[in-house]
């Protein structure tokens, strides 16, 4: 039976502009990591894995074997 599982991870993450994408995926391939886009819709924010350039803030490299959508904190209402 499958259950579901919380975590929290803290990495540092270097953030690529979109125009940036060839550095990012040539990271990912020297580090067996993959491509994560960061992504954003009004105050919502994830990380969604693969490139994407659909309400995309930014690529970010990540391990592999992490889930297929990563949830971020929302933006705070001070800065809307």
């Amino acid at each position: 039976m499958s259950q579901q599982t919380f975590f929290s991870l803290n990495l540092t993450l270097e953030l690529f502009q979109l125009e940036e994408i060839s550095q990012a995926r040539a990271l990912a391939e020297r580090t067996n990591s993959v491509l994560y886009s960061w992504k954003t819709t009004g105050v919502f924010n994830w990380l969604e894995r693969g490139a994407s350039i659909t309400d995309v803030l930014g690529i970010v490299v990540l391990p592999d074997g992490l889930p297929e959508q990563i949830d971020l904190p929302n933006d705070p209402p001070e800065w809307l």
